[in-house]
């Protein structure tokens, strides 16, 4: 009898882990608004959150979870009266299914929650200090400890991605008044990046007064406007400076006074020149 190989594309590979934890926060506590070059996935144990991700706003209960892809401005504002149990974590990860995650909510299905319930039970019996008690804000400490501790974290994570790409139900985003409005400014900034619109124009577009607009940023993002649009140019300038585009060209097509001023900007928005990114690619 002749064996035939079949050939295993991995579908995702996690290769370095930046946070990982659980944690309850109050009613009303507000994470501000942040990105970085990594991904970061909330999960909801219990409670409601309403989380921002760029220009997509959503309301997360019971079991359901949000990866933010690298450069995503995220945001998340505790709205349960009893406050929220989350589980959350940050990654760098390869593979054609980090396509798939990008700019989705997932509601997991009871397997899933119990998939997400075995890596707990896993991680908690390896974060037990000496007296029993959990140190549930340090479940990275392990992997210097247990030697296969990393691989069984890649592994019970891959495994809860897999699964939702076969079979994830996936979640509207918010329908409310103010969602609406930032959404339509979000879209308004990434059509105009080669400029520096005003809040007044955007807020006209929006149809909404410029304190209604900047209120709406407040609560969605945690910065203004014009830093909004900052990043969403920093990020545009990253995928240019992918395809090739020189620091120059760049710098003029996303309308910066400079390529001084564009170098600064973006070294200081993502940690790196953009001169460096360009020969890390």
């Amino acid at each position: 009898m002749i064996w035939q190989a079949r050939p295993i594309k991995e579908q995702i590979r996690i290769t370095e882990m930046y946070s990982l934890f659980e944690t309850h926060y109050k009613n009303g506590y507000v994470f501000p608004g942040e990105t970085h070059n990594f991904w970061e996935c909330l999960y909801v144990q219990k409670g409601e959150v309403c989380v921002s991700a760029d220009e997509r706003v959503y309301n997360l209960s019971d079991g359901e979870i949000i990866f933010h892809k690298p450069l995503e401005l995220h945001k998340f504002i505790v709205n349960s009266e009893a406050g929220a149990d989350l589980l959350i974590f940050s990654f760098a990860a390869e593979g054609d299914l980090t396509t798939y995650l990008r700019d989705k909510v997932f509601r997991l299905s009871q397997a899933q929650i119990v998939m997400v319930n075995d890596f707990l039970s896993y991680m908690h019996a390896r974060t037990q200090t000496a007296d029993g008690r959990m140190r549930l804000h340090s479940y990275l400490a392990p992997f210097e400890t247990f030697t296969c501790y990393s691989q069984m974290v890649a592994a019970y994570l891959c495994q809860l991605m897999l699964s939702l790409s076969e079979e994830g139900n996936v979640s509207s985003v918010s329908s409310s008044p103010d969602a609406i409005v930032f959404r339509k400014a979000i879209s308004y900034l990434n059509h105009n990046l080669h400029r520096q619109p005003t809040v007044r124009e955007i807020a006209k577009y929006c149809n909404v007064s410029e304190a209604g607009l900047k209120r709406v940023f407040d609560k969605y993002a945690d910065i203004g406007v014009h830093k909004y649009l900052l990043k969403l140019k920093i990020k545009a300038a990253a995928e240019l400076l992918h395809d090739g585009q020189s620091v120059s060209e760049v710098a003029d097509k996303l309308g910066f006074n400079s390529q001084s001023y564009f170098s600064k900007a973006f070294k200081r928005e993502t940690g790196t020149s953009p001169s460096d990114l360009k020969r890390s690619h």
